[in-house]
């Protein structure tokens, strides 16, 4: 499967080396082709360094190129600053008609880390807007990206990702994706349900602003 992830940051490094590791095809795509392909280098070293063991050729899964390059994708991951998100959709909503479009942002403010968009829609229901035709998908946005970068942590258990869709069969490919990256998903529900994932990282960011950690992931156990 290939997976395009809009944006360069530290979430697209993470996920997108793992899924290489995981057999996917992988294309960052920013608004600078140039950096991606530079990014895309840098993911090609650490997920070939972690399919060591197994001889896989990650690095040959993973290219660069720009944001339309990684919207023609099966899956595109919306991993850009929350500001411009929603035009970055909104510019793409052609070409993601029928994608899988997963929202993994945060409208956070500091001090106190609530949600801008706290009392309405979420980032992932604006951004289902913008893009009708998307098959839209919130996860991942509960989990640092250092918890999800090469080499994962030994020992403990897999971090939690809560996975949130109004399309069930969008839902379950991003949760079969989850558990391919050795991530432990768990069906949250409705799309709506984002709106409480999103305070959940809001949650999250101040443990982590009050010295609680340096990365956090929530993680539920069933009584």
């Amino acid at each position: 499967m290939r997976v395009g992830f809009l944006g360069s940051g530290p979430m697209t490094r993470a996920l997108g080396a793992r899924l290489a590791v995981a057999g996917h095809a992988v294309v960052v795509g920013s608004r600078d082709a140039e950096r991606s392909r530079a990014v895309a280098a840098e993911m090609g070293t650490m997920a070939d360094a972690a399919a060591f063991a197994s001889r896989a050729d990650a690095a040959g899964r993973i290219v660069g190129g720009d944001h339309r390059d990684a919207a023609g994708c099966e899956v595109v991951v919306v991993a850009v600053h929350d500001p411009v998100a929603i035009e970055t959709v909104a510019c793409l909503r052609d070409v993601l008609a029928g994608t899988v479009l997963i929202d993994l942002g945060n409208p956070l403010d500091p001090p106190h880390w609530e949600s801008r968009l706290a009392g309405g829609p979420s980032l992932a229901e604006r951004i289902a807007e913008a893009a009708p035709g998307a098959r839209v998908v919130k996860a991942f946005n509960t989990v640092y990206a250092e918890l999800l970068a090469l080499p994962a942590p030994e020992g403990g258990p897999a971090p939690q990702t809560f996975v949130a869709s109004d399309d069930d069969a969008a839902k379950s490919l991003v949760i079969d994706l989850s558990r391919a990256i050795g991530t432990d998903p768990v069906d949250a529900g409705a799309l709506r349900m984002s709106r409480h994932l999103e305070a959940v990282a809001g949650f999250e960011v101040a443990l982590t602003a009050r010295g609680f950690a340096d990365a956090v992931a929530l993680r539920v156990s069933p009584a």
